[in-house]
């Protein structure tokens, strides 16, 4: 739960965000340019301050970085609601992006580390993909609340300022960690720290000093940090845009209030389909879960892609925005695409575990950077071109390239990345090199 309330925040601000942005628009003047670049304004942040922290969890340690995250994500949530201008509102994401950029490579990393590879990935699924569809979900539920008492003058600054709370409440809790496990045998024994693992929960900690250099072993792990850069990156492009635009463009195009799209996608398909991933994924393994989620995923947009451009193939005529049995059925492979998502890819590709996963303790800080930084910059370009895009080749062209993204993702899971079921960390499985150490 310490762990997890970073993430909970993010999918808090990110999808809050997306209730009110109508609402700003009508106090702050913003046009498709100007409101693409806002919206991706956590993203850039986040690449900043992913690259600092991370590195320095390399060499400082995780602990010591570890509240500064969830800090920068209240400061930012705050700053957010008191913010008179586009300009104060833009800056305040950026300070929120960077909370959450540095809690992206520090909160994976900490679970992974501190747990038994028999139920790593489930802890790791329920501290990141869970505590953030949760998070989505309140931030629908105070903006629901705050829409029925409050004007809306003051609706879209309680719903981002109240961001802060939950990131708020773990600063302390954070800052009283121990330093992982991982690091205290592999990197960097602390005395005091060893001493209060073995007193206060009686962990006796095997000292086994990882004496490689630095450098050998980010060369060696760096196959492994491209190809899961490249997939949290495909990931992102379609997912973090259909959660930014989907209650407000998709939802549209069905005929639902933002609010309404957002309970009815998380309640009947994201936290299901994270619940069969939480069940399954120490038992089938990593792979065959994102191969499976992401063939569904595929299809599902497929037909959703095919309903929009063409409704004749449904027996439906064409139509500006979906009504009726058309909206329903178009609203069925949206909550379907989403059921697979959440089962996969969302919750393993999109916990950020499959760098902290196969590289080595000593980069695992860097690696994750690396990661989180080339996919926040990433998105951040498509999130702020999206508004245009959709208006050149409309919501069925982007919904078949992200069906196309779908299939790339799923067969580069399955001939590059190495299943690490049950695979104590630090131990990997290719590519080969004298670096390299193969699993017991």
């Amino acid at each position: 739960m310490v762990a997890g309330m970073g993430v909970f925040t993010d999918g808090y601000n990110l999808y809050s965000l997306s209730l009110v942005i109508y609402i700003i628009s009508q106090f702050i003047s913003l046009n498709k340019v100007t409101e693409g670049i806002l919206i991706a304004g956590s993203y850039f942040g986040a690449a900043i301050s992913a690259i600092i922290f991370g590195v320095l969890s390399d060499f400082k340690g995780r602990k010591k970085m570890y509240g500064i995250d969830v800090t920068l994500m209240t400061i930012g949530a705050i700053a957010q609601a008191l913010s008179q201008n586009y300009a104060e509102l833009f800056l305040s994401r950026l300070i929120l992006g960077m909370g959450i950029g540095a809690d992206y490579v520090l909160s994976p990393i900490i679970v992974a580390e501190n747990a038994e590879a028999k139920n790593r990935g489930k802890l790791m699924v329920i501290s990141f993909a869970f505590l953030w569809g949760l998070g989505a979900v309140f931030a629908a539920f105070v903006d629901q609340i705050s829409s029925m008492f409050l004007p809306s003058s003051l609706v879209w600054r309680v719903v981002l300022g109240i961001g802060a709370i939950p990131a708020f409440s773990v600063i302390l809790a954070r800052r009283k960690y121990t330093e992982t496990l991982m690091f205290l045998s592999k990197i960097k024994p602390i005395d005091e720290e060893i001493k209060k693992l073995k007193t206060e929960f009686g962990i006796p900690l095997k000292i086994d000093l990882d004496k490689e250099k630095f450098v050998n072993r980010l060369k060696a792990s760096l196959p492994f940090i491209i190809v899961a850069s490249i997939l949290w990156l495909l990931y992102d492009i379609y997912s973090s845009t259909f959660a930014i635009y989907g209650p407000i463009t998709i939802a549209h195009n069905l005929g639902l209030t933002p609010i309404t799209f957002t309970y009815v996608a998380q309640f009947f398909a994201g936290i299901p389909g994270q619940l069969v991933c939480i069940y399954l994924i120490d038992k089938i393994g990593r792979k065959k879960l994102i191969v499976i989620g992401y063939a569904g995923v595929a299809f599902w947009l497929v037909m959703y892609s095919l309903l929009l451009i063409n409704p004749y193939l449904f027996g439906f005529k064409p139509m500006p925005v979906l009504v009726g049995e058309a909206a329903m059925l178009g609203f069925s492979f949206y909550l379907l695409n989403y059921f697979f998502s959440a089962m996969g890819p969302a919750s393993i590709i999109g916990s950020a575990m499959v760098t902290p996963e196969l590289v080595y303790t000593k980069v695992r800080g860097t690696g994750q950077a690396i990661s989180v930084a080339i996919d926040r910059l990433a998105t951040a370009t498509v999130i702020s071109a999206f508004p245009s895009l959709v208006s050149v080749i409309g919501l069925g062209g982007m919904v078949a390239i992200y069906a196309g993204i779908a299939l790339v993702s799923s067969l580069i899971t399955l001939f590059l990345v190495p299943e690490t079921k049950e695979k104590e960390l630090d131990t990997v499985i290719e590519p080969s090199s004298k670096y390299m150490r193969q699993p017991h």
